[in-house]
């Protein structure tokens, strides 16, 4: 396949798993993100928005955020951590890399100051290891979370 179809494959499927999944799965997934995950966005102050998903290795998924101006942001992207490390890279609508955690010690989160109000995508993508079969990876899924805060004035 073409890396636009991969990507566009991707994408559906991450949609597909928030529409089709559980509802217990997916309050889980939540609450992991909300108790594990929201106390490390400190000193940032949540925005309140949880964004959860189960995913499993070799997944992608892309979110959409809109930054404003002169704000200070901390994103964080956390794991289950069954799953392996999670990789990020944060682009603007001209794909240009703002962030590439694979570049910065893999890093879970990213502070950062918004210089312009912009759209970004962020691309998180949970790797391919060796470590299990492909019928395994079929059946095992880890939460995946993303949040951003805001640093207070």
């Amino acid at each position: 396949m073409q890396a636009k179809h991969i990507q566009v494959f991707a994408l559906s499927v991450f949609l597909l798993a928030m529409t089709f999944s559980s509802p217990n799965a997916f309050a889980q997934c939540k609450s992991f993100v909300k108790n594990s995950c929201a106390p490390q966005l400190k000193p940032y102050i949540h925005n309140g928005n949880y964004q959860a998903v189960t995913m499993c290795e070799g997944e992608d998924a892309e979110v959409f955020k809109t930054i404003f101006a002169g704000q200070q942001y901390r994103l964080l992207v956390c794991v289950d951590p069954a799953l392996p490390d999670v990789e990020f890279v944060v682009t603007d609508i001209h794909r240009t890399v703002l962030f590439d955690n694979r570049k910065n010690n893999n890093a879970k989160f990213w502070d950062f100051k918004a210089e312009a109000s912009q759209q970004i995508k962020i691309t998180i993508r949970i790797p391919k290891t060796n470590k299990l079969s492909n019928s395994e990876k079929e059946l095992f899924f880890g939460c995946v979370g993303m949040l951003f805060g805001l640093r207070a004035p």
